[in-house]
């Protein structure tokens, strides 16, 4: 039986749009697809992640290996904080949830900043009853740690454990410990998906 349902953060509660914050400044698709490869994708980037460099670290370190987009990256950076938006059919689940006696968690990769404007702005969080966010633990998913983390920190039982994730290797890494897991995307009904684990909403 499921009780504990643990959802990312990024493009499952919130979106996370680069493409759209990069074509106010260009419509080239190849380079936005080839910037956003460079960046987020980016060794950096994980770096980022994993709590280890700062937002103006990273900044500093994309504009000495990537000169020629030196345009978009001050763009990307000087305006980060547009990436966020809620996707409010998903926290009108996770609520939903809550109030029908699941516990409910947050497992995500997060960049500190992000993550601390997002937490200032946003009030679903005060939903979760914990949160296990990368840049706090030092390790990022899929690796094993960040879920042990979870499972030790709030005393979970990885089969009561049911995780949302937009990421293929990310749900992966959660099944490796006995986790289940639903790959997310914004065209899946997500309730519908949750029924097939007899969770009530």
């Amino acid at each position: 039986m499921i009780k504990n349902i643990v959802f990312d953060i990024g493009n499952v509660l919130l979106t996370f749009r680069p493409k759209e914050l990069l074509s106010q400044i260009t419509q080239d698709e190849e380079r936005i697809i080839g910037f956003i490869s460079k960046v987020t994708s980016s060794k950096t980037w994980l770096k980022l992640d994993r709590g280890t460099i700062s937002i103006p670290k990273a900044r500093e370190i994309f504009l000495k290996e990537h000169p020629e987009e030196e345009e978009l990256l001050n763009h990307f950076f000087d305006n980060w904080k547009e990436l966020f938006a809620p996707i409010q059919n998903t926290i009108e689940i996770l609520k939903e949830l809550k109030l029908n006696g699941y516990n409910t968690y947050a497992l995500s990769n997060f960049v500190k900043e992000a993550f601390e404007y997002v937490y200032s702005l946003f009030d679903f969080f005060k939903v979760f009853d914990g949160m296990v966010i990368s840049y706090k633990e030092n390790v990022i998913k899929p690796e094993k740690e960040i879920y042990e983390i979870l499972i030790q920190r709030y005393k979970l039982t990885p089969e009561e454990c049911l995780f949302i994730d937009d990421v293929k290797s990310f749900c992966l890494g959660a099944e490796k410990l006995g986790i289940n897991t639903i790959l997310f995307n914004s065209n899946l009904n997500l309730k519908s998906e949750l029924n097939k684990f007899e969770i009530k909403i």
